[in-house]
């Protein structure tokens, strides 16, 4: 479902996808959601990703981007595949000030790190399109102040906008 804010917006590929994903669930305790574990074997971890309740962000921005063609970077560690801090490096760098829709959004949180899509802005959050927030693919307003990295991928004849809203006021403190 693509915000009201987005629409008639030429949008990224992998946010295009990411957009279709909203509202999957994980399921909390032994079970599993098929899906996410689905894309853990198309990136070939399900030997590592054998459950839903370890941190899936990174799984999930990886299977947007690889779905939508664009390149990801060659870990020596199929587990950095899940690490969002190790997605720092990818990519184009962005000026805080320069952020816009589909750009790679990464945070530093109390237990690691958080990675997303930026789909608009506040004077002092992003709102993000991510998977693992609150348990399911979501957008959450997360505080500027976190973002230790912007990345976004080379596009071909796609005009880059940003999108300012007002608060919603709740800022996401933590996206496990």
């Amino acid at each position: 479902m693509i915000p009201k804010y987005l629409e008639g917006k030429d949008l990224p590929k992998h946010l295009q996808i990411a957009l279709d994903f909203q509202g999957i669930t994980e399921i909390v305790g032994s079970k599993s959601n098929p899906l996410i574990l689905s894309w853990a074997k198309e990136l070939g971890l399900s030997d590592i990703y054998t459950n839903d309740d370890t941190a899936w962000c990174g799984l999930f921005f990886a299977i947007c981007a690889k779905s939508a063609g664009r390149e990801l970077p060659i870990f020596k560690d199929k587990y950095d595949y899940l690490r969002a801090l190790k997605y720092c490096g990818i990519w184009l760098p962005v000026m805080t000030k320069d952020a816009s829709v589909g750009d790679v959004l990464i945070f530093q949180r109390p237990s690691g790190g958080h990675i997303g899509f930026y789909v608009a802005e506040s004077l002092t959050s992003y709102f993000v399109l991510g998977g693992n927030q609150g348990n399911s693919v979501s957008i959450s307003e997360i505080a500027k102040s976190r973002c230790v990295a912007i990345r976004r991928p080379k596009y071909d004849n796609l005009k880059v906008v940003a999108v300012h809203l007002g608060s919603g006021g709740k800022l996401s403190e933590n996206e496990a």
